[in-house]
């Protein structure tokens, strides 16, 4: 049995369509100009299936968003990430730098990876913005998540799109080597837009695609100071939600989690949360929503025909339930509905099996006491439900807040729109069951779980991975195309063995007997010998501090 690749398709929430795993996937879009932000196409509107027409961000199997830079006058795709500041790149390309600290030595800890290198200054070009020198670190050196789950598949980085409120590695360098100077040098990439254009508007605005199921491109778009204009009356009429902490994360207060309209309680573990709410920060560098034990059960117990796995931590539930729960998560007073394509995960266990089944996309928030400060991380699987504006906030010149950052919120599916929402979720995945391999029963999907934790093929280090979400797909595809071969192969390996085994008794024959003859004439034969030889994760999450109010209409300056 083939358990790698099982492994990495039943546990890991990665896309199986081989396009994805090369870097020229990633190529430059056809997309309309802009004056101030970003090349983009908008999102299809609100309630309308995703056709696979949108361009701007590039979606990697709902795993990642990528957009490329040109950095040093080459070009990089990078995983936009709302959950760090900084830009941080292994580069597979030469980049011409303005500058590069001497002795700097700088390791970015994100989750499951680590980059680690120096700080170097680089023309940055983005949309339509250049940045004459701008910092980022130069990685020499990455861990095995980052060569697996980036290096992999075309990417070569990370793009911080967080407030930087906090100082950064780079920045915490820079500055005992430079002082106040080095915190100006070390700002990130959208502090040096806001500071260089002081006409453009203070946020950014993110909208992710959906691939429905891997049939669909399922693109989004990144915009910088402006809103897209089919949706500048929706976020006209939004209001601002407040970030809860002072980190540059955008982590805000979730009022309620509904299901079919029946609110689930909220036990914040933050001391500082008003009763009955929890604390969540938006991140778009995290594939999956990440809830508390108790909200995840709540959920897919709602789901008929759903069972859980404990020794995997998810959810096994029907691709097409009978009656699929109406969830919503409320941030400031607004309503988001959760697509039931962002609830699930569709999987294709071929080779391996001749099933399919589906899990639940929503994993349980428990990455150690690091991540302390939350109860919720709210990935793509929620941000694919809504389009966000980021706003950044202000700082006067003695960093003191003159107005504090925040989000806008404008649902994608409506209250009105719901139904229509359930119909083409159940038409995407109607369409996917068709294409793919029967849905395994429930004693199947229970019978081939435990064989594949039963198998000696399962080491720890996959378990390990499959628990913590890592990326482990192209260790797998690797390592299954070495079975695959030794599954090819295998019936000539054995026949050359047996022939060298006869050959070789028919060697010992010989000698054996020519050893007889001249014991006749020399002396006794003499016993051989036998011989034996044996065959031989810091990291960007901090705690969070008292809330702050703040100003109307300010702008962040540095």
């Amino acid at each position: 049995m083939r358990v790698p690749s099982l492994l990495s398709c039943i546990l890991v929430y990665i896309a199986s369509a081989a396009s994805l795993s090369y870097a020229h996937d990633y190529a430059r879009r056809d997309a309309f100009s802009s004056l101030n932000g970003m090349k983009m196409v908008p999102k299809p509107a609100a309630g309308s299936p995703s056709d696979g027409s949108i361009k701007g961000l590039m979606n990697r199997g709902d795993i990642e968003y990528i957009v490329n830079i040109t950095l040093g006058g080459s070009v990089f795709a990078m995983q936009v990430d709302t959950g760090s500041a900084d830009l941080v790149l292994y580069p597979d390309q030469p980049i011409k730098t303005t500058s590069v600290v001497k002795g700097s030595n700088v390791s970015q800890v994100y989750g499951a990876g680590s980059f680690a290198g120096s700080i170097a200054f680089a023309e940055l070009k983005i949309g339509g913005h250049t940045i004459d020198s701008q910092v980022f670190l130069n990685a020499t050196s990455v861990d095995e998540f980052i060569t697996t789950a980036y290096l992999a598949e075309g990417l070569r980085g990370i793009l911080g799109l967080d407030a930087g409120i906090d100082n950064t590695n780079l920045q915490d360098d820079l500055y005992q080597k430079y002082g106040n100077k080095g915190l100006v040098m070390g700002r990130n990439f959208l502090q040096n837009i806001f500071a260089d254009s002081p006409d453009l508007g203070n946020f950014t605005v993110v909208a992710l695609g959906r691939s429905d199921d891997g049939e669909s491109a399922g693109e989004g778009y990144l915009a910088i100071g402006e809103y897209p204009e089919q949706l500048k009356d929706s976020f006209a009429k939004a209001d601002y939600v407040d970030v809860v902490e002072e980190t540059g994360l955008f982590t805000v207060y979730v009022d309620a989690v509904k299901i079919n309209g029946k609110g689930l309680p909220l036990n914040s573990s933050v001391r500082s949360a008003p009763h009955g709410k929890a604390v969540a920060t938006l991140d778009t560098g995290a594939t999956a929503a990440q809830v508390t034990q108790d909200i995840f059960d709540a959920i897919y117990q709602s789901i008929p025909g759903a069972f859980y796995r404990a020794d995997v931590g998810y959810y096994v539930v029907p691709c097409l339930p009978p009656d699929a729960p109406n969830i919503t998560i409320t941030i400031g007073g607004v309503d988001v509905y959760i697509n039931p394509l962002d609830l699930t995960t569709f999987k294709d266990l071929r080779p391996d099996y001749n099933y399919s089944f589906c899990q639940s996309a929503f994993t349980v928030f428990d990455l150690g006491p690091g991540f302390a400060g939350r109860d919720f991380l709210l990935g793509d699987s929620f941000l694919r439900n809504v389009y966000t504006s980021f706003y950044y906030g202000a700082l006067n010149a003695s960093y003191g807040w003159v107005k504090s950052p925040a989000v806008k919120l404008v649902p994608e599916t409506g209250t009105h729109d719901v139904h229509t929402t359930y119909s083409d979720f159940l038409n995407v995945r109607r369409q996917k069951l068709a294409s793919s391999p029967p849905e395994a029963t429930r004693a199947q999907i229970e019978k081939i779980i435990s064989e594949m934790l039963n198998s000696d093929n399962t080491t720890s280090g996959a378990v390990e991975d499959v628990a913590s979400g890592a990326s482990t797909d192209s260790n797998a595809s690797s390592y299954q195309s070495l079975l695959d071969k030794l599954d090819t192969f295998a019936p000539i390996v054995f026949g050359l063995l047996g022939a060298i085994v006869v050959v070789l008794f028919g060697l010992l024959g010989v000698g054996i007997t020519l050893c007889i003859r001249r014991g006749r004439t020399v002396g006794g034969v003499r016993a051989a010998s036998a011989l034996y030889a044996p065959v031989p994760a810091p990291t960007r999450f901090k705690e969070p501090v008292p809330e702050y109010r703040d100003e109307e209409n300010a702008r962040y300056d540095q």
